[in-house]
């Protein structure tokens, strides 16, 4: 567990770095060109070849094909609202990320 717990501290910059990228940037409704193209981005840079898939992104990670199967699935969209956080990443084109979707999407 502790080799766990050690790569998950290694990656914690890099998922602050997304959630405060897709925050920052929130879209409503299934349009969502920007957070896709920066999700795909960044699944590529992992070396996984992302698909654009019903306005959302697919990814594939492969293992035994006759191992388990399972489905990750994160939120992306956002909601009309005008955030007041204060925070430094605050959105400012009248959507935020209120719901969590932008820690759902980061992970």
């Amino acid at each position: 567990m502790n080799d766990i717990l050690k790569r998950a501290e290694e990656l914690k910059p890099e998922i602050i770095a997304w959630r405060r990228h897709i925050h920052e940037n929130p879209e409503v409704s299934a349009v969502l060109p920007e957070t896709s193209a920066y999700v795909m981005t960044e699944l590529k840079k992992m070396g996984y070849e992302p698909t654009e898939c019903g306005g959302g992104v697919t990814a594939v990670l492969e293992g035994d094909p006759n191992g388990k199967v399972f489905l990750l699935r994160a939120d992306m969209d956002a909601l009309r609202g005008q955030e007041q956080s204060g925070l430094p990443f605050q959105s400012e084109n009248g959507c935020m990320h209120a719901c969590g979707h932008d820690m759902h999407t980061a992970m």
